[in-house]
């Protein structure tokens, strides 16, 4: 036997022995999954991912890595979605908005006035959860979690309790998001698309003298340095989620899926939180900047229950069944009659 052919032999067999070895460490290619938030860098939301990112490839070992895109330098959700599409993007947190194009039922748990509190969300939540899981995996998507805005008001330049009510109203609305739209509308207020980006200028412009918002994100996104009036009057919850690619998340090993699922619930539970809390905070701050807190009248919010009605009637078979419409006020019955 040649001298080649024996160094070569003994080489692969020490190669064998080592990698077999217990304990024996091998060179794993690191996943880098690529993920998209419109929330400002520096919000809650966004160091909250940062700070899930930094554990998951802190238990991985390295094997799972993130590249956070935030303040919507990857566009709207609706360009997020493509983007995702196309592979550029592996997971983003979505609004209800970008939610709502993959899922359009989802769009249950942002039905106005259908919930009072905090808790009867959860109740929905957590009895859907599963439906929607499936939905989604069927769309190629896992929901690692739900998370959320919270109760959203109206905020404008000029007051909406005076004798013309909403008339004077130029109110932002999402571009693409033909549900806010219907609903405002609903209510007789004229309603200006706008991508997420440029409300600013929009209210800077007088383009929109008006927008609806949870009061956190009024104040995270520096709208409400341009408004003068809130109506103090929760109109909706704001859901949202984060959700990855099927085909990323397959990339991952059993226990590497495990850990993010894991993080992420952590995350997701971290951000309903710290986003209750927040808003209530956001209320105090709006109240000391001098922001004047509307209440509406008796007949304004006879208005508002009557739209709502009538949104409930133009969703059905549109955006979700009336089984599940009713499967959602029979739970939130039963947790009223608790």
């Amino acid at each position: 036997m040649k001298k080649n052919t024996l160094l070569q032999i003994v080489i692969i067999t020490l190669l064998i022995l080592w990698f077999n070895l217990p304990g024996a460490k091998r060179a794993v290619a690191a996943t880098v999954i690529k993920v998209s938030l419109i929330t400002p860098v520096g919000s809650a939301w966004t160091n909250a991912l940062h700070q899930m990112a930094a554990k998951v490839e802190q238990r991985t070992g390295g094997e799972v890595e993130f590249k956070i895109y935030a303040g919507g330098i990857s566009g709207d959700e609706t360009d997020v979605l493509r983007k995702m599409r196309a592979n550029r993007i592996h997971a983003a947190g979505f609004s209800g908005v970008g939610l709502g194009i993959l899922l359009p039922q989802v769009r249950i748990l942002e039905a106005p006035l259908l919930y009072r509190n905090y808790d009867e969300i959860d109740r929905v939540k957590e009895a859907l959860s599963p439906v929607f899981q499936t939905e989604l995996n069927k769309k190629g998507y896992i929901l690692l979690g739900f998370a959320e805005a919270g109760f959203v008001r109206f905020f404008s330049k000029v007051q909406m309790t005076g004798p013309q009510n909403f008339k004077p109203l130029k109110m932002w609305v999402w571009k693409d998001d033909p549900v806010a739209k219907n609903s405002l509308e609903q209510l007789g207020i004229n309603t200006y698309p706008l991508h997420l980006t440029d409300v600013n200028t929009g209210l800077e412009t007088g383009m929109i003298n008006s927008f609806y918002s949870p009061p956190l994100a009024a104040i995270a996104f520096q709208w409400y340095a341009k408004i003068k009036y809130m109506l103090d009057y929760p109109m909706v919850n704001s859901t949202g989620a984060f959700v990855i690619k099927k085909t990323t998340f397959a990339r991952l090993s059993t226990q590497n899926q495990e850990i993010l699922r894991q993080e992420s619930d952590q995350f997701c539970a971290e951000l309903i939180r710290q986003a209750r809390r927040q808003n209530e905070e956001s209320l105090d701050v709006l109240r000391e900047v001098g922001i004047t807190f509307e209440t509406p009248s008796a007949q304004q919010i006879a208005l508002f229950e009557d739209s709502a009605r009538k949104i409930y009637d133009s969703s059905i078979d549109r955006l979700y069944s009336k089984a599940l419409f009713d499967k959602v006020n029979a739970i939130i019955a039963a947790y009223r009659a608790e």
